[in-house]
């Protein structure tokens, strides 16, 4: 079942992504926007860094 999940830099929101997990959810983002796997930490179950950033995954609506 995919849910639909924003995708927060710092507090900034950055995208809307439908995925099955949070951790997909960023993994998209990421490749939308050009990032390389092998450039791709992930650093938790909803979160990966990019070049010093960390991206987080969070449901659609949660506070």
């Amino acid at each position: 079942m995919r849910t639909s999940y924003e995708i927060h830099s710092g507090r900034r929101l950055v995208s809307l992504q439908n995925a099955s997990t949070a951790s997909e959810a960023v993994i998209e983002y990421l490749s939308s926007i050009g990032c390389r796997g092998e450039e791709i930490s992930r650093v938790a179950a909803d979160a990966a860094s990019w070049r010093g950033a960390v991206y987080r995954a969070v449901p659609l609506g949660s506070d």
